[in-house]
């Protein structure tokens, strides 16, 4: 539509004042609802006109605002009111004729936006003559508001309907008998959807006061037909809601107020078939509201409601079932009631599938208070209904409530209960044309077996047994291998109950082969041969059950535990290995109550040290494997133990001390001749069994604790050198270095440990035995784990590390031997030259010190260090060679000749290479060290030695020889 149009429908005013700001903000509405209007004849899912919308209806509230506080002069100015209406009567052809493509969320908005453009006009004009008008456009936009659940929109049309009611009810003009009439009914309505907004808003509070003002409108008028059923659906929602949330007394409120409007019409005839059921719905929900509430009264109420319905609808599936619940809440009642309710639901007519699902609830509620009347509904359903039907699925589900019947009839004997169901199944067999469905068959054998465990459980075997063998009756073919199986079990178990011991083998035979390899089955039929003594046939059953891929730890404790009581020694060595290897298992969690775990494992421990040492240890690798494994899972257990409390005791400090002190002699007993692998395995178990007991002992027990620190001395210097022993044979090379980096975390520990144990004696003066013989041998240890320290760094290549480790050894004056093997490591290394140059000259200058060592070993550092020092580090070849001039004098006869002849000429060639450097002082220092070597090798080397220095010293072109 174009401008010009536009401007014909929605023509500015001309009787105010022009320019003003008043008229300014008139006129932009009118541009505002000409936009909008355009938008709805051109397109009315455009996106924009719910935004414009809004944008105009808060400057029309602005506006009302401005008029209501301020003065102004009278408008009367009818364009407005005609663009409210025009915009209106819009949005009502475009919900009329195309209702299911617009977007109704901006219909609704401009329904609003005209709703207040009207009421604007109004307040211009000052006058009061449109406001039943507005009034009721108000209530419409309102009903579209809450039905599209647009909130805001609504909370804003109540404050407008609020203020246009009172003034409406404060109007003095005289209305007539019709007009009265008519504002009753929108009184009515205003109320109505006031109550359905505070609904929405969970307003609780304002709904109770608005009932207050209902009821007197509510009867006083009659409602037409057509509104009743709108306003009588707002009453069921929101009585419905309230039921759901089982707030009975407020669900009977407003669910009444929709009863009454219904009763209370005299056009009962005009009403629609939709208006007809929501009466029936509104009626059935109060009924139900009013026996949940408990009270006597409300009952009361429920039963003349219910013969009011009885009266006005015909019989149906519904009602019946509506009746049912009364009877079923009538406390007063008798099931008789509740049984003639049934039988008319089964007269009723033909079923269907709604109507026989609620048939067979209703019988099973029956079923709950009177089993026997439960039996004789059901037994006319079937011979009188569903035997006419070729309904196969329905005639099971009602076969498996029967079943269900009959084991709950307490009035029946045993023996007649089991007679009755072997004739019902004689009797289904008759009836069905097919197999019963899988789904029908686990029904009835569930009820079966409930029964059966009943009797079992007080152990009433002959009945069990009885009940678990009718679980097994043909009809049952469809119920699965599973199903059958544990059926099976349960008739093996009563007959082993019952000592029947051949009996239990006759039913195994008849079992399905898959089911016979099943670890229960197994399970039974093993517990039978320890009862008759049958060995090969338990031994058979165990290998079974262990080697089954669903074997449970649980179980083969079980067979131990059995096998133990029998005394039966293979056969529980056998139980308690496979136990030992499924303690760790998360999934099977293993009933410590029954088994004191620390006691098997030990058992199995003490067995399995013995048959090792009987055997050759290269052909006991597997066991020696098996051995460490079982050593850690006991640790693994016990940490699991202390962190879980699981069982009080189960692994306390004297459980794992004997775990420790085991797993480090066994270690220590085997390191000569089993595999290296097993001696670190077990030390480091050891290790950390010592972790864990440590902290449940005493610390004021000075005997205890001195064991314990040294135990873990010990320990981790096992540890250590086992580490270093094999990355030493590793050839690959990431296995090697990680070897060597456990090394050297043992060290670190080890230096701790130490540390706090020569804290702790130096603290316990009872401590006494051997004091100076563990001080030594501490000693000693230290060193030798330095010395593992030192070896691990240098194949890590931790070349910074090499000085401070090589000085802390220094400090302990050790053996030669120790730091012969410092410099094997350093030289085979290929260890950078500044930390090669370091680490020998602090190896020299201790070791020269000491008289009693191999001078052959040290002459032989000494080239090394001259070798290598001599090119780079010259300060420091003369530092050593100093020492051993020092020396010589007492090692002369000691001190290798060929290695001083070496150094002497060594140092001569030096100086005569700085000569030819023109380097003269240097040349005359390192040939008077050559002299002074000379002097201990002959005269001769040392008198050339001494005319060759003085050539150089006198003669400015001297002939060197």
């Amino acid at each position: 539509m174009d401008n010009e149009a536009a401007a014909t429908l929605f023509p500015k005013s001309t009787n105010s004042t022009p320019g003003s700001n008043l008229e300014k903000r008139i006129q932009n509405i009118r541009d505002q609802a000409t936009s909008i209007w355009d938008k709805l004849k051109r397109n009315p899912h455009d996106r924009t006109i719910t935004a414009a919308a809004e944008s105009m209806i808060v400057a029309l509230e602005q506006l009302a605002f401005t008029v209501s506080k301020g003065k102004h002069t009278i408008i009367n100015d009818t364009t407005l009111d005609d663009i409210g209406t025009r915009l209106w009567n819009e949005t009502t052809i475009l919900l009329r004729e195309d209702a299911e493509k617009i977007d109704k969320t901006a219909v609704c908005t401009v329904r609003c936006a005209a709703c207040f453009i009207i009421d604007c006009a109004e307040k211009l004009a000052k006058t009061n003559a449109s406001e039943f008008r507005i009034f009721k456009c108000y209530l419409k936009a309102l009903k579209m508001c809450l039905d599209l659940e647009e909130g805001i929109l609504a909370t804003k049309l109540v404050d407008r309907l609020s203020k246009l009611y009172d003034a409406l009810l404060k109007r003095e003009t005289p209305r007539s008998a019709n007009d009265q009439r008519i504002f009753s009914v929108v009184s009515i309505e205003y109320y109505l959807w006031r109550v359905a907004h505070s609904w929405k808003q969970e307003n609780t509070a304002l709904m109770d006061l608005l009932y207050s003002k209902l009821p007197p409108h509510l009867l006083s008028v009659n409602i037409p037909c057509k509104k009743l059923e709108s306003l009588v659906d707002i009453f069921y929602q929101i009585g419905t809601d309230f039921l759901r949330k089982k707030q009975y007394e407020n669900a009977d409120k407003w669910l009444g107020l929709g009863t009454d409007l219904f009763l209370h019409t005299d056009s009962d005839g005009d009403l629609s078939e939709t208006a007809i059921e929501l009466k029936f719905n509104v009626m059935r929900n109060q009924i139900r509201a009013l026996y949940n509430t408990g009270r006597a009264d409300d009952f009361a109420k429920a039963k003349n409601l219910l013969r009011d319905m009885e009266d006005e609808f015909p019989s149906t599936i519904w009602f019946l079932m509506l009746k049912f619940d009364v009877a079923k809440n009538d406390k007063t009642g008798s099931p008789d009631v509740m049984l003639d309710v049934i039988m008319q639901m089964i007269f009723l007519g033909n079923l269907t599938a709604t109507s026989f699902k609620i048939i067979l609830n209703t019988i099973q509620s029956l079923l709950n208070q009177n089993a026997v009347l439960a039996c004789k509904a059901l037994d006319y359903l079937l011979t009188k209904k569903l035997s006419l039907v070729d309904r196969q699925d329905w005639l099971q589900e009602a076969f498996v409530l029967r079943v269900t019947a009959i084991s709950k009839d307490t009035s029946m004997q045993q023996h007649d209960s089991i007679n009755a169901l072997n004739k019902l199944f004689a009797a289904m067999e008759k009836l069905i044309s097919e197999p019963i469905s899988a789904k029908a068959v686990n029904g009835g054998q569930t009820i079966l077996w409930r029964t059966g465990e009943s009797y079992f459980a007080s152990e009433k075997f002959e009945a069990a047994l009885e009940w678990f063998r009718l679980g097994l009756h043909p009809i049952f073919y469809n119920s699965g291998e599973v199903n059958r199986a544990k059926i099976f079990r349960k008739v093996m178990l009563c007959e082993f109950n019952l000592q029947n011991y051949t009996a239990v083998s006759g039913t195994y035979s008849v079992m399905p082969g898959a089911s016979q390899e099943s670890p229960l089955t197994q399970y039974i039929l093993y517990n039978t041969a320890l009862a008759t003594f049958d060995d090969a046939l338990a031994q058979n059953c165990l290998n079974k059950i262990s080697t089954s891929p669903t074997a449970d730890a649980r179980m083969m404790c079980a067979c131990a535990m059995e096998a133990q009581q029998k005394d039966n020694k293979p056969i529980t060595l056998a139980a308690m290995k496979f136990i030992v290897q499924k303690l760790q298992d998360k999934d099977n969690a293993i009933p410590r109550q029954e088994i004191h775990v620390p006691a098997l494992l030990r058992c199995v421990i003490r067995l399995m040290v013995l048959e090792i040492e009987k055997t050759v240890p290269n052909k006991a690798v597997t066991e020696i494997d098996q051995l460490c494994q079982y050593f850690e899972n006991a640790h693994a257990l016990a940490k699991q133990s202390q962190s879980t409390q699981a069982v009080e005791g189960s692994f306390d400090a004297n459980e794992c001390e004997w775990f420790a002190r085991n797993a480090y002699n066994t270690a220590l007993k085997g390191c000569k001749r089993w595999p290296p692998e097993s001696t670190l395995r077990l030390s480091d178990c050891c290790l950390k069994f010592i972790g864990l007991y440590q902290g449940k002992v005493d610390r004021s027990d000075a005997q205890a604790m001195d064991i314990i620190l040294w135990q873990r001395i010990t320990t981790l210097f096992l540890s250590s050198s086992a580490a270093v022993y094999m990355a030493r044979l590793k050839e690959h090379i990431p296995e090697q270095r990680e070897l060597f980096q456990m090394a050297r975390r043992h060290v670190r520990t080890f230096r701790q440990a130490s540390a706090e144990y020569v804290q702790f004696i130096s603290t316990r003066p009872e401590i006494k035995d051997n004091i100076e013989t563990r001080q030594l041998d501490l000693q000693a240890k230290l060193a030798a784990m330095l010395a593992f320290d030192f070896e691990a760094a240098a194949n890590l290549e931790i070349w910074s590390e090499l000085p401070s480790i090589t000085e802390e050894i220094l400090k302990l004056k050790p053996e030669l031997r120790t730091y012969e093997s410092l410099v094997d490591v350093l030289l085979g290394a290929s260890s950078p030259v500044d930390e090669t140059l370091i680490v020998l000259q602090m190896i020299l200058s201790a070791t020269l010190l000491d008289q009693d060592n191999e001078i052959e070993k040290l002459s032989r550092w000494v080239r090394c260090l001259v070798t290598v020092s001599l090119p780079r580090r010259q300060e420091v070849t003369e530092q050593i060679l100093s020492q051993v001039l020092v020396k010589l004098g007492d090692f002369k006869e000691r001190y290798p000749q060929e290695e001083t002849h070496w150094l002497s000429t060594t140092c001569w060639n030096y100086g005569v290479d700085l000569y030819c450097t023109n380097n003269i002082p240097g040349c005359k220092r390192w040939c008077e060290i050559a002299i002074s070597f000379a002097g201990f090798v002959n005269e001769t080397i040392e008198y050339q030695m001494q005319q060759n220095y003085l050539r150089i010293c006198n003669a400015n072109n001297p002939d060197l020889v």
